[in-house]
């Protein structure tokens, strides 16, 4: 396969402790492309199982133009199969996990099996190695990145995962989630604390000449944007800056989706975030945009979602208890 694709996937087996490295098959390539089309295609043998069967796949899988000079293209998707829905459930991330992966020469991870003990995975390009991770039972997702963010690029549970907590997220890079759909306790019925992985390859590109053309076209449409990269855009200020564009249409749920209209919305929209903690700028590997926002001692400020729900759903207009 000629650019994109590196044609090798990783495999782990928990309950062996054993990586083994297989060939991406060209027809998923050619008839999923990569990210979810990966993930729900492979899961569809297994999803008449539970959960959190031993052999329920947990899926990592990154497109083909993952780790190139492309805009926006750093994002990879998590795919099993959600305790809580009882659905295929896929969440897409952001931060570097899906680039590093792709650098170390895989389009994907699978993860099958239980481990006898809690473990940590440490994946460096072709050495995968496993370790003992009873020490880090216990260990919010900050006290783990701390420990182990230095490793690579790091996703990990916490305590809801490892209780099975039905709507456990799985956090990457310390503050990239994946949400909703209880993927944290799949992890944790696994026993797999974490996994890291850091590459040191390159992708392969077909026509760098080709590449450079759409990628110009990309950005020249992005910085026309006013709401990606305009005075009150993305850029500026985040996610967040949706705040005001759905108050002014009156589009925002409140009070537990009773109502369409909250009039404390402009106490933590992105321009207020921006101005109380002097937000700086951070996003996912290669992206221009850098819609992600945090303190000057890097912590991580809310996105949209999180304002909108923990505010005007909730009839609440205090940007500190939000944050906090």
């Amino acid at each position: 396969m000629d650019g994109g694709w590196t044609g090798r996937f990783l495999y782990i087996d928990l309950e062996r402790q054993r990586a083994r490295v297989f060939r991406t098959p060209e027809p998923l390539c050619k008839g999923f492309i990569g990210g979810r089309g990966f993930g729900v295609a492979l899961l569809k043998d297994f999803i008449e199982l539970d959960p959190f069967d031993p052999q329920m796949p947990l899926i990592f899988s990154a497109g083909p133009l993952v780790g190139a000079p492309v805009p926006t293209a750093g994002r990879g998707s998590l795919v099993s199969r959600s305790p809580l829905t009882g659905t295929v459930f896929d969440c897409s991330v952001g931060g570097r996990f899906a680039t590093e992966l792709k650098r170390a020469n895989y389009d994907m991870l699978v993860i099958q099996g239980k481990g006898k003990r809690p473990l940590w995975i440490e994946i460096k390009d072709s050495d995968v190695t496993f370790h003992d991770a009873t020490e880090l039972q216990g260990l919010t997702t900050d006290e783990v990145s701390q420990r182990l963010g230095q490793s690579g690029s790091l996703m990990c549970i916490g305590p809801a995962g490892e209780n099975l907590v039905r709507y456990a997220s799985v956090l990457f890079d310390g503050h990239y989630a994946a949400g909703r759909g209880g993927l944290g306790a799949v992890m944790g019925a696994k026993r797999l604390k974490a996994v890291t992985v850091r590459g040191t390859g390159k992708v392969k590109i077909s026509s760098s000449e080709k590449l450079q053309k759409a990628r110009d076209d990309i950005m020249r449409l992005l910085r026309a944007s006013p709401v990606v990269f305009g005075e009150f855009g993305l850029s500026q200020f985040g996610t967040a800056a949706l705040v005001d564009l759905v108050h002014a249409r009156r589009i925002e749920p409140t009070a537990n989706f009773r109502r369409s209209y909250f009039e404390g919305s402009s106490s933590y929209s992105g321009y207020r975030i921006k101005e109380v903690f002097d937000a700086k700028k951070t996003g996912c590997a290669g992206c221009p945009i850098l819609c992600k926002k945090k303190t000057k001692q890097g912590r991580a400020l809310p996105e949209f979602e999180t304002v909108s729900h923990f505010g005007a759903l909730n009839e609440n207009s205090d940007l500190q208890g939000i944050v906090k």
